[in-house]
């Protein structure tokens, strides 16, 4: 079941950047857009804590309101990249970080993986590293995208560990106080910019369908990592890049080299191959 929510996790997170990317380069400020993300997840998330046995742990809920802060530093801030850069470029780069950050903690911590499910975990890097390559590196644009990605993919990371720590029986609480706590930390954020806290018409589409699926996204991570393994769920739902990447390039007019697609396909063999040796 596990692998299934890091999978599903994967696919709607990636939706979610998306959208993102598609309001930030319309011209809209990424750390709107998160705003309205957050504030919108909020309410897709509260009422799975009535379906999903949930016990409000306070330990937990700090955690869940922990990562909601990280995930949206880090989602402003790779939104940005986005809209400056390629998104094919910077979200490969920053899910290897998202990624790095709880498998070496959960591999410090004792954890043991199988040799099926470790190669699959080492496929899913090595592709996301490929789907990142530009020939235009030496570029300020591309630089300055991959430094973003960078910061940005260590927010991520921490976002995993902080909700891999939460326990099975907070069932949905942490993913409500992720989405809450994450909006009031945007907010502010926000208003200390001087950024707009609403989305403009001709975007607001993309900040409630960001909203609602990066919230199950979300919730999936967080479930999946309560009844699983940290560094697996997280390896397979930090292979989300790959699914924004085709997402961006077939609705909104994103490039994509064949390399990048064979990235793509190095990512999805590995998630394969942790499902059957997990």
């Amino acid at each position: 079941m596990s692998i299934l929510l890091g999978v599903a996790a994967a696919i709607l997170i990636g939706l979610s950047d998306s959208f993102g990317r598609a309001s930030s380069r319309r011209g809209q400020s990424s750390v709107t857009h998160v705003t309205a993300q957050m504030f919108i997840g909020t309410f897709v998330a509260l009422p799975f804590t009535l379906f999903i046995p949930s016990e409000f742990i306070f330990r937990d809920v700090l955690f869940g309101g922990l990562s909601g802060v990280t995930v949206a530093a880090g989602l402003a801030i790779v939104y940005r990249a986005m809209a400056d850069s390629s998104s094919a470029v910077t979200l490969p780069l920053a899910g290897v970080m998202a990624i790095l950050v709880p498998f070496v903690w959960d591999l410090a911590t004792g954890v043991r993986l199988g040799a099926l499910a470790a190669i699959g975990c080492a496929v899913a890097l090595i592709s996301l590293v490929v789907v990142s390559f530009d020939p235009n590196l030496g570029t300020s644009t591309i630089r300055r995208g991959l430094g973003l990605a960078f910061l940005g993919g260590c927010f991520f990371g921490l976002t995993f560990l902080f909700a891999g720590v939460t326990s099975e029986a907070s069932g949905a609480w942490p993913a409500v106080f992720n989405r809450g706590i994450g909006f009031v930390g945007i907010t502010l954020l926000a208003l200390k910019s001087r950024a707009p806290l609403m989305l403009e018409p001709s975007v607001r589409k993309f900040g409630i369908l960001g909203g609602i699926v990066g919230s199950l996204g979300m919730l999936s991570l967080i479930i999946g990592t309560q009844i699983g393994s940290l560094a697996i769920v997280s390896v397979l739902a930090g292979s989300s890049p790959a699914v924004t990447v085709l997402a961006t390039a077939a609705f909104d007019d994103d490039s994509v080299t064949w390399w990048q697609m064979l990235g793509v396909a190095g990512a999805i063999t590995g998630a394969s191959l942790i499902a059957i040796g997990a």
